[in-house]
């Protein structure tokens, strides 16, 4: 994945191909197959973790975070922290208890055409599944009470990106079908935000409060929060929904075509918007402890790595974009993938197979292969 980090979100990847009109890939016909005929690329992308014995079982459970395998980010915001990390797996090993883990994610695909095309969750989401379920085996293998990641969806975020309830629901349906049709709910639990959210009423309020907080202390000029927005501004911006906006059209803005100037304004004024909500969910989350209510002592994974959360990698490198941002391309010989945006892979001048799941209801493919 995308060795640039940061703390506050996952960075936004630039298009490759803005400035190309013209579709130049090749498609074959598509192919279809069962769950098991992806299954060699997925023990490949989501291979099994090597664990070293350690001293003790806490420091054999930690190293797995720091392996190179699995974290995303600097080895320092683990390492640092390697007091306290045991403590907090000791909590769980000294009482037998399985450990758990918590990550937010996987909200809906992005409501962005140039992005994808599909609705459900994809190959991508299977491979990121599947990461997360190899560190729980992992932990098994050394610690008999297992492990499990709790992943919270993240289908709150549609409220200012533009998705509607209803499709923030199918995509959580799709991920649990996948989950179980690939075997990966043996240490992986999917939460839906949107219930916890509804069940836990306190939250809209200090959501909303937590938002103006945020804006005050902006206008106060406040670096961490002016920090925080600067970083989460490029990734709002090419994530809302524009409806009835052409994607040529759509494109001219992204690459900040002075003809779309007007378009262009309408989506930075948006996208400041969902930054102070965006930001204010997450530390709203934090204040009521949200996911704590959920999972009590969880240890904290995140795709934006700091100090105190353990910075996990949701793909194998090149990927340098989040599954849910773009389709699933596998190299043609097998042994790689990527996540390309769906306008750049139609204007690759690469041939492509599209692959089909047998049982998705999704018309779009549920991967390509390099041809």
């Amino acid at each position: 994945m995308n060795e640039k980090t940061s703390p506050y979100i996952y960075p936004f990847r630039p298009f490759l191909h803005l400035n190309i009109a013209e579709e130049n890939a090749r498609f074959s016909e598509p192919q279809t197959l069962p769950v098991e005929g992806y299954s060699s690329w997925l023990e490949r992308f989501a291979p099994e973790i090597n664990v070293t014995p350690a001293a003790t079982i806490e420091e054999t459970i930690f190293s797995i975070f720091a392996d190179d395998a699995v974290r995303f980010g600097e080895l320092a915001f683990v390492t640092d922290l390697r007091e306290q990390w045991i403590e907090r797996i000791a909590r769980f090993t000294s009482q037998g208890r399985m450990l758990e883990m918590t990550i937010l994610g996987f909200p809906y695909k992005m409501p962005v055409p140039l992005k994808t095309n599909r609705k459900l969750a994809d190959f991508g989401e299977v491979v990121s599944l599947a990461r997360l379920n190899q560190i729980g085996r992992a932990i098994t293998r050394v610690y008999a009470p297992g492990a499990r990641s709790h992943v919270f969806t993240e289908g709150p975020f549609g409220a200012f990106n533009g998705v509607s309830r209803a499709d923030s629901d199918v995509y959580f349906a799709s991920l649990e079908n996948l989950l179980v049709r690939f075997g990966l709910n043996q240490h992986v639990a999917l939460h839906d935000l949107n219930a916890v959210v509804d069940a836990n009423p306190d939250f809209a309020g200090v959501w909303a409060d937590t938002a103006k907080d945020i804006e005050r202390r902006r206008d106060a000029g406040d670096q961490k929060v002016l920090d925080a927005i600067r970083d989460a501004l490029p990734v709002r911006f090419h994530n809302l929904a524009n409806p009835g906006v052409a994607d040529l059209d759509l494109a001219r803005a992204y690459r900040r075509d002075p003809a779309a100037q007007e378009l262009i304004d309408s989506i930075q004024r948006r996208a400041e918007s969902g930054v102070v909500t965006y930001r204010a969910f997450l530390e709203a989350r934090d204040r009521v402890q949200l996911l704590e209510r959920v999972a009590p002592e969880a240890l904290a994974m995140t795709v934006s790595p700091r100090p105190g959360r353990l910075g996990v990698r949701s793909l194998p490198p090149p990927a340098q974009i989040l599954p849910y941002h773009g389709v699933t391309v596998i190299a043609r010989d097998g042994q790689g993938m990527d996540i390309s945006y769906l306008w750049d892979l139609r204007r690759s001048g690469k041939g492509y197979t599209p692959l089909r799941l047998d049982g998705d209801t999704d018309p779009a493919p549920f991967a390509y292969i390099e041809s």
